[in-house]
């Protein structure tokens, strides 16, 4: 069972079935050549060749130079906390890539909008934690004048420290709303926002700009809209819980 977990975990660093039981064979090792790491993980003999250069790619393996050629385990702590710097620069390099794509597609697909007029009458249903948090930063990120989040502990979703400032952008003045443990305070303040600790009935509110409303009202359930029949209440609400 434990070495199941283990596995489990593994693979949420990117590693696969295999190269997370060679990676835990190697660590029973000490230091070993292919054939022996095949036999002590279960990993197939025509797979543990793969499997070893893919966690050598992935920091979590060096190699000693001989004949044949013997594999060494990284430590667990620098073998996992350089895998998430790894993965930190590959996320960060896919994400200026996929910027620069939005202005291109854009441009494509522009005929295929409806008006924005009609759009914005619109309720849209959101369901799905990522689908929520997703919309949460887009709409931040899309923030001209104000950022208005209320709720039980609004910020939690991201991190926090060190995530917001990548989707908040310079002179737009950010205002928080509920509990905040110390990160969240730090993250506003380095913003230049400010948060007022409260008790709100709401899970989560955000409202940008004055115009553009997403609000979760149950565990994965919540709805966006630019309707201003709909946002206005909304503002009106949040200008009582800051007053």
């Amino acid at each position: 069972m434990k070495l199941e977990e283990s596995i489990k975990l593994l693979k949420e660093f990117g590693l696969n079935s295999y190269e997370a039981k060679a990676y835990l064979g190697l660590l029973k090792l000490g230091k070993a050549p292919a054939n022996e790491v095949s036999r002590v993980s279960g990993v197939p003999p025509q797979r543990v060749y793969d499997s070893l250069k893919g966690l050598e790619e992935k920091g979590f393996v060096y190699t000693l130079n001989g004949k044949p050629k013997v594999y060494v385990p990284a430590s667990i702590r620098d073998a996992l906390l350089g895998r998430i710097y790894q993965l930190k620069t590959e996320f960060e390099k896919r994400e200026r890539f996929l910027r620069e794509l939005v202005e291109e597609l854009e441009k494509l697909l522009s005929g295929l909008y409806r008006e924005e007029a009609e759009k914005e009458k619109e309720v849209l249903t959101i369901e799905g934690e990522r689908a929520i948090v997703s919309k949460a930063l887009s709409t931040i990120s899309s923030a001209k004048c104000s950022i208005w989040i209320a709720g039980v502990k609004p910020l939690f979703k991201f991190g926090c420290r060190g995530n917001l400032d990548r989707y908040v952008q310079g002179g737009v003045e950010l205002i928080a709303v509920g509990k905040f443990d110390t990160p969240c305070k730090e993250e506003i303040k380095k913003l230049g926002g400010k948060y007022v600790e409260k008790e709100v009935e709401l899970p989560y509110l955000l409202i940008v700009d004055g115009k553009k409303l997403l609000q979760v009202y149950s565990e994965g359930k919540g709805f966006y809209t630019e309707n201003p029949s709909v946002v206005v209440p909304f503002v009106t609400y949040f200008r009582e819980l800051t007053g």
